[in-house]
C-alpha cells in the first residue's frame, strides 16, 4: 500500500491543473483520488491495511520573492521546522497528528457510528478507531489513513489537512517522518538530534534520526519496531534573487 500511495501521490499532484494556482486542493484531490484508485486496485486488499502520508509542496512565488510550503497530513507521520532563535533551534510542528481521540477526528468517527477506545493507561497503547464497541476490527491507531477502507464506513477519511508556512530567514531544515520515528521520539528533542550532525549534511543528520528512533524501539519492545522512514530537507537550495 506504502509504494502504491508513494508513487502515485507525486504523479497526481504534478498532473493536477490546479497544481500552481491552488496547491493546497492539489494535495486534497492527490489524496483522495489515490485512495478511490487503491479500492479499485484488484492486486492489492486494503481492506485492513492501509498507510499514513505526509507531504509537503514548495511553491516559490518569483513576484513575492517568498517560498511557502504546503503540508498535506492523514494519519500520525509529522513533518517538523527547525527555526533558529536566540535560545537555539526550536522545532515548529508543520502538519498535526490525527490520533483518533483528537476532538475533531473523534466527533466526526462517532458520528459515522464508529468506537473510539481510549489510550491504554496499563501499557501505554494507544487510542484506537473499531468498528463497534466490541472492538473486533480493526483496531487502527489514526483517525485518517490512505487504505484501510474497513473503517472508511465508520469515519476514517483519506482527505489530508494543509497546512501553510512561508518560510522565513530563520529557517534552517524540515524534518518529514513516519510514526515509528515520532513513537518515542517528540518533535523538539528530534530537531536537536539532527541540528547536532547537519555539519556533516542532512543525509548522516537524517541517519542518526532513524538510528536514534530504531534504538528507542530495541529499549522499549525488544525485537519489535513499527516503520521508521525519516527525510530531511536542508533550504540552501532555495532561489537567491
Amino acid at each position: 500500500v506504502s509504494e502504491f500511495v508513494a508513487q502515485l501521490v507525486v504523479t497526481k499532484v504534478e498532473a493536477h491543473p490546479a497544481l500552481c494556482s491552488d496547491p493546497a486542493k492539489a494535495l486534497i484531490d492527490a489524496f483522495d483520488s489515490v485512495d478511490a484508485d487503491l479500492l479499485k486496485n484488484q492486486s492489492i486488499d486494503a481492506q485492513l491495511s492501509g498507510t499514513t502520508a505526509v507531504c509537503s509542496l514548495f511553491v516559490y512565488d518569483a513576484a513575492a520573492d517568498k517560498t511557502t510550503i504546503f503540508t498535506a497530513n492523514a494519519g500520525d507521520s509529522r513533518s517538523v521546522l527547525a527555526q533558529q532563535t536566540p535560545k537555539g533551534v526550536k522545532a515548529v510542528d508543520l502538519s498535526e497528528d490525527q490520533k483518533p481521540d483528537t476532538p475533531a477526528e473523534q466527533a466526526r468517527i462517532r458520528k459515522a457510528g464508529g468506537y473510539v477506545s481510549p489510550p491504554e493507561e496499563e501499557w501505554g497503547g494507544p487510542a484506537r478507531v473499531w468498528m463497534d464497541d466490541r472492538m473486533q476490527l480493526p483496531g487502527l491507531a489514526m483517525g485518517r489513513s490512505i487504505g484501510d477502507h474497513l473503517v472508511k464506513q465508520v469515519g476514517v477519511i483519506a482527505t489530508p489537512e494543509v497546512k501553510q508556512h512561508v518560510i522565513g530567514d530563520n529557517d534552517l531544515y524540515v524534518v518529514m517522518a513516519s510514526d515509528g520515528v515520532w513513537e518515542f521520539i517528540e518533535s523538539q528533542p528530534a530537531i536537536n538530534i539532527v541540528e547536532k550532525f547537519m555539519e556533516k549534511g542532512a543525509t548522516d543528520a537524517c541517519t542518526k534520526l532513524i538510528e536514534t528512533a530504531a534504538a528507542k524501539w530495541r529499549q522499549e519492545e525488544g525485537d519489535y519496531r513499527d516503520d521508521i522512514t525519516a527525510v530531511v530537507i536542508s533550504f540552501p537550495w532555495m532561489p537567491a534573487q
